[in-house]
């Protein structure tokens, strides 16, 4: 049985988050991770490969989820 898949779009800016970020030293890459714990558990979370990919992502985050607020 197929399920159908729906796409929403919403426009409800987000009044608080929270951004972790560095580098795992268990997986041994960089990566920064989102969570909104209003909306519940759960994550966004992307790893870099290198440190300076990771830098410019976290500054592109961060700017993006301030820009928000």
């Amino acid at each position: 049985k197929l399920m159908t898949r729906k796409l929403r779009f919403g426009q409800k800016p987000i009044s608080e988050y929270e951004v972790y970020h560095g580098y795992d030293v268990d997986v041994k890459t960089w990566f920064v991770e989102i969570q909104i714990p209003k909306l519940g558990s759960g994550n966004i979370t992307k790893w870099y490969q290198t440190q300076s990919e990771y830098e410019k992502a976290l500054k592109k985050v961060l700017w993006t989820v301030n820009k928000i607020n």
